[in-house]
């Protein structure tokens, strides 16, 4: 398996590939109830952060089937403009911007790169592709720490074996499912 960056021609992919990864994501479940809602709003979704990424210098991180995307943004510079939402329901957009305030208040300070988003297809999900994927990007930023938020223990279980540590006490917006700050130290090999 190759991972290599993702072509500009590839964005609709990128975004099929996250809302279906992400369609049964706890965190996602609560920001857009109803499976139907749901597939609609995730496309919306990850569309308006992968383009927010691009624009502060982010990465995104494709397997050479496509199955599987990254996304890597400097630590700190995430912004998203919030006309990129169109077409999300006002209640949707509520949670998260709760969300958001949340995770930037939890975020931690200093340089790091921020592993956004880490989504494989369903098909090819629990054959490792998901860990080699991100370890590539832990490769390339090497000497610079790395944070994500787990939202789940199965993804908290795949980020410590590869060097993750707790960044902190699990954070939850009220009503919604707890997401684990987690730091990676840049010195730890694989």
């Amino acid at each position: 398996m190759i991972v290599r960056s993702a072509e500009p021609s590839e964005m609709d992919t990128v975004t099929d590939v996250l809302s279906e990864a992400f369609h049964e994501d706890p965190v996602s479940m609560w920001v857009f109830p109803g499976d139907e809602r749901r597939a609609v709003a995730l496309p919306i979704f990850h569309r308006a952060v992968v383009r927010g990424m691009l624009a502060v210098g982010g990465h995104v991180d494709v397997t050479d089937d496509l199955s599987a995307v990254a996304l890597w943004a400097p630590g700190g510079d995430e912004d998203i403009d919030g006309e990129a939402f169109a077409g999300l329901t006002g209640e949707e957009i509520g949670r998260l911007s709760a969300l958001f305030e949340l995770m930037t208040e939890h975020a931690p300070g200093g340089e790091y790169h921020h592993a956004q988003f880490i989504g494989v297809r369903k098909n090819a999900q629990r054959q490792g592709i998901g860990a080699r994927l991100l370890k590539h990007g832990l490769d390339r930023y090497g000497a610079v720490p790395a944070y994500l938020e787990a939202s789940s223990a199965e993804s908290a279980k795949l980020y410590r074996r590869l060097g993750f540590r707790d960044h902190g006490p699990a954070f939850a917006v009220e009503s919604g499912p707890p997401m684990l700050p987690m730091w990676r130290e840049p010195s730890i090999s694989l």
